[in-house]
């Protein structure tokens, strides 16, 4: 969920609950841009979703009551800009939502915390001009992460989960605009491993503003100690860039001196545009790992821009 200008939240809600099915917000299918409603303290949406701060950079409340519809229902025209209609009737079903997100550890600050050497390779790559510099300068934001735990109570149809607990990531960018027709691509993997740690590694490409091939990420350990990734052996142009998303790849990346070899296996995949104008489609992938040998959960995103491509 993203607050943009003229009361339109960008949101994407995607549940799988084993043994019943994956689902996403009925919105989903037709578009990522929703109505939001006029408040200073919380996040609410025509379409029933209600998301506000308990404590500041500590605890979350995510509500939702209204409907989702099955994730073979969204199934968006990729390779049209703008958003998509229905022809057909969906089959809504019935959901709530009363989960509470709780952080473990510190968040990770990108302006700061960034390995230095990840961000000079990727400024290195480009040839360097004074406007470089001032695109750079133009398109700063502020982004910061966090990992913790989510937990509560999921109904969907007759489905009722009154323990649900998982590891989740929030994250916070704030910025004078965001433009996702500026992103030709990216690739960007969370997940957390069965010991404990957390990871974030990502590959951006956007070549009309300032970087071709943009890498970051951190990993977070069990001690809840943050370490910046410094390097990520994965080239975009050698996974996904014919716009199809392998089930299966592997990647590499470095941090604290360590280096990570990880196995990545798709085991549920839903698109959907992005975008105020719809320019673009993300591919998200539920996802195991596999990062030296221990095993791990959570998503790979890809992301891709319709046209110009």
């Amino acid at each position: 969920m993203a607050q943009r200008q003229d009361d339109v939240i960008n949101l994407f809600c995607l549940l799988k609950v084993p043994g019943v099915g994956t689902f996403v917000n009925e919105d989903l299918p037709s578009t990522s841009n929703v109505k939001s409603l006029s408040t200073k303290t919380e996040y609410i949406t025509e379409c029933g979703f209600k998301v506000f701060c308990e404590e500041p950079m500590k605890k979350w409340r995510i509500l939702f009551d209204g409907n989702l519809v099955p994730s073979d229902e969204c199934h968006p025209n990729l390779t049209k800009i703008g958003p998509d209609t229905n022809k057909e009737p969906m089959a809504l079903i019935k959901a709530t939502l009363d989960l509470t997100w709780i952080n473990q550890g510190e968040y990770f600050d990108f302006d700061l915390e960034c390995s230095p050497e990840a961000i000079g390779s990727s400024i290195a790559r480009e040839p360097w001009s004074r406007a470089l510099f001032e695109r750079l300068k133009n398109t700063h934001q502020l982004h910061y992460e966090q990992f913790g735990t989510i937990m509560g109570r999921v109904q969907v149809g007759d489905f009722v989960s009154n323990e649900v607990k998982m590891i989740s990531m929030r994250d916070h960018t704030i910025t004078k605009y965001r433009n996702w027709s500026e992103i030709r691509r990216y690739i960007m993997l969370i997940y957390h491993l069965e010991d404990g740690t957390c990871i974030h590694t990502s590959v951006i490409s956007m070549p009309e503003v300032v970087f071709s091939h943009l890498q970051f990420g951190y990993i977070v350990t069990k001690e809840l100690e943050k370490i910046p990734v410094d390097n990520i052996n994965l080239n975009l142009w050698e996974i996904g860039e014919n716009k199809n998303v392998p089930n299966h790849f592997s990647y590499s990346f470095r941090a604290g001196g360590k280096l990570y070899n990880v196995e990545v296996n798709v085991k549920d995949s839903i698109k959907f545009k992005m975008g105020l104008d719809q320019a673009c489609y993300v591919e998200e992938n539920m996802c195991e790992f596999v990062a030296n040998g221990i095993k791990g959960y959570g998503f790979a995103e890809f992301e891709y821009r319709i046209d110009p491509y």
